[in-house]
C-alpha cells in the first residue's frame, strides 16, 4: 500500500506537501488541508495501522524530502556494524533489566513522536527506566527478534519469540511480544530464571493452605488448577508442584515455552513458528498418552484445545497440573464451560481435584515504611479496619539495596478450594449451577481462607500495604477484632 500511496500523492499533485516515508508514516508540511490526506490515512491505516500524520515546518518537510530522495546505501561492513551495535543495545537492556530485579520489559515505539520508551516492571510496579529516538528502539526490537535463528521483527503484525540469555555468568529465558500500535509498535518482554523455584511458604502461603495443595496432589487423577490474573505468579507456584512431584511418579509438560526444566519431568514444546503447530500439539498429545504419565502439565489452557486435552487426560485417571486466567476460584468453572469442557464432568469428585486462586501483592519495606497512608482522607477507614497495626509504603524508599519505591519485593495472597476431598455437597452445588454458594460452603467444611481474609491477616502482620492491595484484590469488607489472628507467612523478595 506504500507503493499506491505514492502513486496517489503524484497523480494528485501533492508532492510538494505530502509525502509517505519508507516504513508507511504520513508527513505532511503544516497547515495542508486534512480533505487531502483523509484518503491516504484510510489507504495506509489499512495496511501498516499508521493513520496518524506527522506534520512538518516548511525547511523540515524540504529536509524529510531530500533525505528520502537520496538514501544513503549501507555497504556490507556498515550492515554488520549495525547489527553488533543492536547486539549490544539488546544486552545492556536485558542488563538494565535483570539488574533492577524486573519480571518484565517494555519497549514502546511511537514513530510520529520520534521516541522509544523503555519501563519495567519490578515488584509489580511499572516504571520508565530511559527514552530514546524511535530508530534506536527499532533497532533493539530488531535486536531481539534476531536471536532466534527462526524469527524476525516486524512492526505491521503481532508476532512472538524466545530465547536464552547469559547475564552476569547466569541463564535467563526471554519470551517476548510485539503487537502493533497506532502510533508505531509495543514489545513486552517476560524474563524468567530456569533455576528458580520458590517453595509454597516462601511465596506466602500459609500452613494449612500448603497442606490441602499437598493432598491435592497426591489425590489419584483429576485437575489441578492454578489460577489468576496476569503477572499473579501462577508459572511459579506451578513450577514449585512440579518440583515436588513424588518419587517414582513420571510427568510429562507441555508448555509453549518451557520455562524451567527438571530432571525429573519431561519437557515438550510447542513450537508456534512451525507451520502446522495445531497439528503438531495433537501428536505430542497422542503420544504422551502411549507415555502413560501418571500426571500431566499444560502450561496454560487458554482455549478449546488445551481445555479439551486437559479433559480428556483427567477423565482418564490422569492428574493433570495447568494455569487458568480468572479472578476467583469459583470462576473457574464457567470458564472452563465456556472453553468446552462437558459440565457434567465439571460436577464430579474425581474430575477436579482442586482450584488455586493467587494474587501477588507488594511488600513493605519495614526500614522505611509509614504508620499512616499518604491520602489523610483513607486513615478513619483503614483505622477502622486494621486497628494501629497497618503499614504503608512509602514512595521515596531508603537506602536498603532491596528497597524499590518503599517495596521490598511480593508476597501471594490466595484462596485454596480442595473439591476432591469434600464428601459433601460441594459438587452438587456445582451441578444446579449454585456457585454462589460454593464459596461460603468450603468455608464452613473446609475452614477455606478467602483471598481477602488471607490478605488481612498479612495486613495486620504489617507486611503488605492495605491501599495497593486493594487496588490488586478488591475493596476492603468487614472490620478487625482484636482476637483475629495474625500469623502469616512471608513472601517474594
Amino acid at each position: 500500500m506504500i507503493r499506491e500511496a505514492r502513486k496517489f500523492i503524484a497523480d494528485t499533485n501533492l508532492q510538494d506537501s505530502v509525502l509517505v516515508d519508507d516504513r508507511g508514516a504520513l508527513v505532511a508540511i503544516e497547515g495542508t488541508d486534512a480533505m487531502f490526506l483523509q484518503p491516504l490515512r484510510e489507504m495506509l491505516g489499512t495496511s501498516t495501522g499508521k493513520q496518524n500524520v506527522r506534520y512538518l515546518a516548511p525547511h523540515e518537510f524540504r529536509q524529510k524530502v531530500q533525505s528520502q530522495a537520496q538514501p544513503r546505501k549501507k555497504s556490507g561492513s556498515d550492515t554488520v556494524r549495525a547489527a553488533k551495535l543492536a547486539n549490544l543495545a539488546v544486552d545492556h537492556v536485558i542488563g538494565l533489566a535483570i539488574d533492577a530485579r524486573a519480571s518484565d520489559f517494555y519497549l514502546d515505539i511511537r514513530d510520529l513522536d520520534d521516541v522509544a520508551i523503555l519501563s519495567i516492571r519490578t515488584y509489580g510496579l511499572v516504571r520508565e527506566i530511559d527514552r530514546m529516538n524511535a530508530q534506536a528502539g527499532r533497532e533493539i526490537a530488531t535486536g531481539l527478534f534476531s536471536r532466534s535463528v527462526n524469527d524476525s521483527w516486524e512492526d505491521i503484525t503481532p508476532s512472538d519469540t524466545s530465547f536464552s540469555h547469559w547475564h552476569a555468568g547466569k541463564l535467563y529465558r526471554i519470551r517476548a511480544n510485539s503487537l502493533p500500535e497506532v502510533r508505531g509498535a509495543t514489545l513486552s518482554c517476560r524474563i524468567r530464571d530456569p533455576q528458580f523455584v520458590l517453595p509454597l511458604g516462601q511465596a506466602g502461603y500459609n500452613a494449612r493452605q500448603q497442606g490441602y495443595i499437598s493432598r491435592m496432589c497426591r489425590s489419584p487423577g483429576g485437575l489441578i488448577l492454578i489460577t489468576g490474573e496476569t503477572n499473579s505468579g501462577k508459572s511459579t507456584t506451578l513450577a514449585s508442584l512440579m518440583k515436588d512431584t513424588p518419587r517414582g511418579q513420571r510427568m510429562i509438560e507441555i508448555a509453549d515455552p518451557v520455562e524451567v526444566e527438571f530432571d525429573t519431568v519431561t519437557h515438550c514444546e510447542i513450537d508456534h513458528r512451525r507451520e502446522d503447530p495445531e497439528a503438531f500439539f495433537r501428536k505430542v498429545l497422542a503420544s504422551t498418552v502411549r507415555q502413560n504419565p501418571d500426571a500431566l502439565v499444560l502450561g496454560e489452557i487458554r482455549d478449546e484445545r488445551t481445555a479439551k486435552a486437559a479433559q480428556n487426560m483427567a477423565i482418564q485417571g490422569k492428574r493433570v497440573f495447568s494455569t487458568l486466567h480468572t479472578q476467583s476460584c469459583v470462576a473457574a468453572i464457567p470458564r472452563l464451560t465456556n472453553l468446552g469442557i462437558d459440565a457434567h464432568l465439571l460436577s464430579l469428585r474425581e474430575f477436579i481435584a482442586g482450584i488455586v486462586n493467587q494474587n501477588l501483592v507488594p511488600l513493605v519495606c519495614p526500614d522505611c515504611c509509614r504508620e499512616e497512608p499518604a491520602d489523610p482522607a483513607l486513615q478513619n477507614r483503614y483505622r477502622s479496619l486494621f486497628g494501629d497495626a497497618a503499614r504503608y509504603v512509602n514512595p521515596e524508599g531508603c537506602d536498603s539495596p532491596r528497597c524499590v519505591g518503599g517495596i521490598v519485593g511480593q508476597t501471594l495472597v490466595a484462596e485454596v478450594l480442595p473439591l476432591g476431598l469434600d464428601r459433601g455437597d460441594a459438587h452438587k452445588l456445582i451441578a444446579s449451577s449454585r456457585l454462589w454458594e460454593l464459596q461460603d460452603y468450603m468455608q464452613r467444611q473446609f475452614q477455606v481462607l478467602t483471598k481477602q481474609e488471607h490478605a488481612r491477616d498479612k495486613v495486620l502482620s504489617g507486611l503488605i500495604d492495605p491501599e495497593l492491595t486493594e487496588a490488586i484484590i478488591g475493596e476492603w469488607s468487614g472490620g478487625v477484632s482484636d482476637s483475629q489472628a495474625v500469623s502469616v507467612s512471608g513472601g517474594v523478595s
